[in-house]
């Protein structure tokens, strides 16, 4: 058997765009973060593990709790404090009953504090319970620069997160797939009171609106907070995902554009060429017993992957250097595996090329004499 290296792809940072090149941008955001969640790497930051009042990102922990413990079909009343909390709301009345499906669209398109405290008290019987089973759900998540202090994420002593621990919330949240749904879009209505006409909502998340391929996921805003979101966007071409958090923006405007500028830079960091391209043969085993014999192996089939570009992309084959006839083609001798970063891009088979019969009389012979010569 035998293994070989070699190096593919640290060459392809100079071939990619200039933005590949470029610094990454610096937001004036007090904190930020952009993570590739498939790979675990750290794109570009600041301050990530700064701990920081987050606002209404709050709600996606609020969300993530109530769809670990309700059902989109049960009921809830608004409560006479839900309906008078003020700030972002969802225009709910109280005494009115809705189902956990449309508070949870209140909740997460128009950044309903009115929903939050709703869904608080329908889910743990007050807020003060709920806040308790948040802080030990980002405990269970190993987020330890957060701490809440309610489920809307209004400025309030200890309420804190950071960006590094924004994302990995997120990341659980959009396990679900109705959290993903509500926070892709960028209008929602609900039915109004008492089943009358309907409430209309328009996304607070500003980058939706600029970048077609971003599905979501929270912003928030408080005085103390300044402009937060949260935001995880794709680039199919490339089979990458991204996140991105920033807090402390200095407004609504600068908080969108730094999260697609950062964005498009991190994308801009990889590409998905072919690393194996059709028909490639990758080396040829000699046929015990067949004097000259030789049977060459071919990857199974061509191979794309998004890569890091700059970063060297490794190439392992694990082969026999003989094998016993018959072989068929077709047949699997060994493996190639493409790494980057100790990361699998992909792997595919190596087959025979050829067929090659059994060995003759006349071939063992002959193998036996030239085993003789020295």
């Amino acid at each position: 058997m035998f293994r070989r290296l070699a190096v593919l792809a640290a060459l392809l940072a100079l071939l990619g765009p200039p933005a590949a090149r470029a610094a990454a941008p610096t937001p004036e955001a007090a904190a930020y973060i952009v993570v590739n969640p498939a790979t675990g790497e750290v794109l570009a930051e600041r301050a990530p593990d700064r701990e920081l009042p987050m606002a209404s990102t709050t709600k996606i922990m609020t969300a993530l709790v109530v769809l670990e413990r309700a059902r989109l079909d049960d009921v809830m009343t608004v409560p006479p404090e839900a309906a008078a909390i003020g700030g972002s709301t969802g225009s709910l009345r109280a005494g009115e009953r809705l189902s956990v499906r449309h508070l949870l669209v209140a909740l997460l398109v128009p950044s309903g504090n009115d929903a939050a405290i709703t869904l608080a008290a329908g889910v743990a019987g007050s807020q003060a319970a709920f806040v308790d089973l948040m802080n030990a759900r980002a405990a269970e998540l190993g987020l330890t620069a957060t701490r809440f202090a309610n489920p809307h994420g209004l400025d309030a002593p200890g309420h804190r997160s950071s960006a590094r621990d924004l994302v990995r919330l997120a990341r659980a949240a959009m396990r679900y797939p109705f959290f993903r749904e509500v926070v892709a879009m960028r209008t929602a209505s609900i039915p109004g009171p008492g089943g009358r006409g309907a409430r209309v909502y328009e996304t607070r998340n500003g980058l939706l609106a600029l970048d077609p391929e971003a599905d979501g996921v929270k912003s928030g805003m408080t005085d103390r907070a300044g402009y937060a979101l949260v935001a995880r966007s794709r680039r199919a071409g490339l089979g990458v995902r991204l996140y991105v958090a920033l807090i402390g923006s200095p407004s609504e405007e600068a908080r969108a554009r730094d999260a697609d500028a950062l964005l498009r830079w991190g994308f801009a960091q990889y590409a998905r060429p072919v690393l194996i391209p059709p028909g490639s043969v990758y080396g040829a085993a000699e046929v015990e017993q067949r004097p000259g014999v030789r049977v060459d192996y071919a990857a199974s089939g061509p191979l794309r992957a998004p890569i890091r570009l700059g970063r060297p992309v490794t190439e392992t084959i694990v082969a026999p250097s003989q094998v016993r006839a018959p072989v068929r083609r077709g047949q699997a001798l060994g493996e190639v595996v493409l790494r980057q970063g100790g990361r699998v891009l992909g792997r595919r088979e190596l087959r025979a090329t050829s067929t090659v019969s059994e060995a003759s009389i006349w071939d063992r012979v002959r193998s036996g004499f030239a085993s003789l010569l020295p």
